[in-house]
């Protein structure tokens, strides 16, 4: 049996997953299909403008394109797509395969359809809000104690909030865990409160602890082409460590609150 059990409680707000590619510059001229393909699940569809700072030697170039939103009937679930990258997003996350499901319908219309060739990034992320529901909950003990502690300069003033990261090299790619810790009003990272999806956005100011899981993999040196039996494989070892790096940053105390 897996000590990584269900969690029916859990913190969890976010999920995502990203997978870069080689640009596509006739992109738009799949998305009557894309959309056909999907609209039984994600049967609205949006645009959206998106700017990416691209630093040369002439000074800095902002590039600006069109990305196409494709949102499940209860705005929980999103795919969203671009020139170069496809990113699929869930406020309603059961468990890994379930979400997989997502990821792996949208990447088969593009390797059958539009056919990427080089993958340049695979990535999952899982944003996480403790907040707390009384005076009287320790949130501070479902967390390991360097989220939280104090930090030592009594004379200054009093510590309004603290902010973790940091990185680790794992066996699939590199993990950013950050953590954010006082009295907040964000409900979700802030990255991600203007998401295409909808969720519990709780921005009384209160007590709270976010948690921010964001593991991902990219080539070094060598080209990888952009198939689906190696980007399966990836995500299920960026799903596995990025589980264990949860059970290792929170308590046996708040895994049972969040059963």
């Amino acid at each position: 049996m897996s000590k990584y059990e269900k969690l029916t409680n859990q913190p969890l707000v976010v999920v995502l997953a990203e997978f870069r590619f080689s640009s596509i510059l006739q992109m738009e001229n799949y998305i009557p299909a894309f959309q056909n393909f999907l609209r039984q699940d994600f049967p609205l569809f949006s645009t959206t403008e998106q700017q990416e700072m691209i630093i040369e030697q002439q000074g800095i170039r902002v590039n600006s394109s069109t990305g196409w939103v494709f949102l499940s009937s209860n705005k929980k679930r999103a795919i969203i797509l671009d020139r170069s990258r496809l990113v699929i997003l869930s406020s309603e996350y059961e468990r890994f395969p379930n979400f997989w499901n997502d990821c792996k319908k949208a990447l088969d219309f593009l390797i059958q359809e539009v056919k990427p060739t080089l993958l340049l990034r695979v990535g999952l992320r899982y944003s996480d809000a403790i907040i707390e529901k009384n005076k009287e909950e320790p949130i501070e003990s479902y967390v390991q104690s360097v989220v939280c502690e104090a930090g030592s300069m009594d004379g200054v003033g009093d510590q309004v909030h603290r902010i973790n990261e940091t990185i680790y090299k794992t066996q699939a790619g590199i993990i950013a865990i950050r953590s954010l810790y006082g009295v907040l009003n964000l409900p979700v990272w802030q990255d991600l409160v203007e998401s295409p999806i909808t969720f519990h956005k709780d921005t009384n100011f209160s007590k709270r602890i976010l948690l921010d899981f964001d593991h991902y993999w990219q080539p070094e040196g060598e080209t990888q082409l952009f198939e689906l039996d190696f980007i399966s494989n990836k995500m299920e070892e960026l799903h596995l460590i990025t589980r264990k790096a949860f059970w290792e940053i929170t308590t046996f105390e708040g895994r049972e609150v969040w059963k």
